[in-house]
């Protein structure tokens, strides 16, 4: 496929570029030897890692606390904190905030995912000191202003309520929520239309400092300077955190999901002249040791304009206007699906044709050559996605909240090494059982 090609020929370049260098010949990439890990009297874990090539610093100070531990009815609360931490501190207004970081010249900003909360700092050696202490500011010290919440608030709900008024959207967080049930990962980042309607100013800077409690922290520090010279800075700092949750909102317990047993189908009926479908099956977890070979699956299935299901179905039988696959990886339980655009006369034709491939794959395999240019790919695009300090101080850190350590980063380039046929068998015939599917159209 074209898109393919044009990436494996700058993997190809780059690994000739690797291969010249007069270090790394011979020598197997690895982005953690030179990472060093301390943990703070108070809990909160550090990751360094100097890297003068680049001279900009990269900061990412990451929660354990994301969006699936949001208290039932207030799904939601993650996102809002989050949204209005840079709205003003105890020392500064949201507008001094943003003058002092533009003066600066640094780059600031807070974010939620479902399984972690995040805010990350960009700064040049001379400036990191002092938006360091911007940032510091705003997780200690944040006050939430109430218009300032109501405003983030009213944009979090419009921005959800568009998702579900667009059905190419609407299809797909419709089927998560059937496909996930009671588990918290049916909701989106922005939580619910409820939830966010239910939650309250003054629940944020109690969530705050849970969020925010050093035992719950990992800071990854990427960039051009000297650890020695920048670890009593972080010790000073980072280790006088502490955390003041009084138990105002008490987070969601660890919710089990257990696939069923069976196939399912759900529908919304609008008046469209076009058909969007899903149709998923559960998956393994990121860190699961199947998750290389579904990885393998999805791509060869529905990665592009040449994989199987779009030469198949929209190519050859001319059943859809657009087909891709997708293997959506979670810290919990994921899930693999396929996205289909069709004329609603084509509905049965396409679902059967699904099926048919996905079993075809549990009964075959693939080959070594198709297993071996995913392989090719997928290192490829692990290598140049995370070229720069904020994105490898992102893959540190999550990689460090999960439990694997931050040793996985390494570990995740030999995942493709050994995988077989008789693996992608074993891994389509152990999840492609059940499917759940979801219309959405006439």
């Amino acid at each position: 496929m074209k898109r393919r090609t044009i990436n494996l020929a700058l993997v190809i370049w780059l690994a000739a570029v690797l291969a010249a260098s007069p270090v790394l010949a011979g020598e197997p990439f690895r982005y953690t030897d030179n990472v060093q890990k301390v943990v703070l009297p108070n809990g909160v874990t550090l990751l360094l890692k100097e890297n003068p090539a680049f001279d900009v610093i990269a900061l990412v100070l990451t929660s354990k606390v994301g969006s699936v531990q949001d208290p039932v009815g207030l799904e939601g609360l993650t996102y809002l904190t989050q949204r209005n931490l840079l709205s003003g501190t105890t020392n500064r207004t949201a507008a001094e905030v943003v003058a002092e970081v533009e003066s600066l010249g640094v780059q600031m900003q807070a974010l939620a995912a479902p399984n972690f909360a995040a805010v990350y700092l960009q700064a040049l050696p001379d400036t990191f000191a002092a938006g360091l202490e911007i940032l510091l500011d705003v997780v200690a010290n944040s006050t939430f202003p109430q218009a300032e919440f109501e405003r983030e608030r009213e944009l979090g709900m419009a921005a959800l309520q568009s998702a579900l008024d667009d059905p190419q959207n609407a299809v797909l967080l419709a089927y998560l929520e059937a496909f996930y049930g009671d588990h918290p990962y049916k909701y989106t980042a922005y939580g619910s239309l409820e939830g966010l309607a239910a939650v309250s100013a003054e629940l944020l800077p109690d969530w705050k400092e849970y969020i925010y409690a050093p035992e719950h922290l990992v800071v990854a520090v990427v960039g051009n300077f000297q650890a020695d010279e920048l670890l009593p800075l972080l010790e000073e700092t980072l280790g006088s955190l502490q955390s003041c949750y009084a138990g105002t909102v008490v987070p969601r317990e660890e919710v089990p999901f257990t696939y069923p047993l069976e196939n399912r189908e759900f529908a919304i009926n609008v008046p469209l002249d076009a058909a969007f479908l899903i149709m998923g099956y559960p998956a393994p977890d990121t860190f699961d040791e199947d998750s290389a070979a579904m990885t393998v699956i999805t791509s060869v299935l529905g990665g592009g304009f040449s994989s199987r299901l779009n030469m198949e179905i929209r190519d050859r039988l001319g059943l859809a206007y657009a087909v891709f696959a997708q293997y959506d990886q979670r810290l919990g339980p994921s899930n693999f699906f396929t996205y289909v655009v069709t004329h609603p006369s084509n509905l049965d034709l396409v679902k059967e044709q699904i099926v048919q491939q996905v079993g075809r794959i549990a009964s075959e395999g693939l080959t070594d050559e198709e297993i071996a240019e995913v392989a090719a790919f997928e290192r490829g695009m692990y290598l140049l996605g995370n070229e720069t300090n904020l994105a490898q101080a992102f893959l540190l850190a999550q990689a460090e909240i999960t439990g694997r350590g931050y040793g996985w980063v390494d570990e995740y380039m030999t995942f493709f090494d050994n995988v077989t046929t008789e693996d992608i068998k074993r891994v389509a015939q152990k999840y492609f059982r059940y499917y759940t599917s979801f219309v959405v159209g006439p």
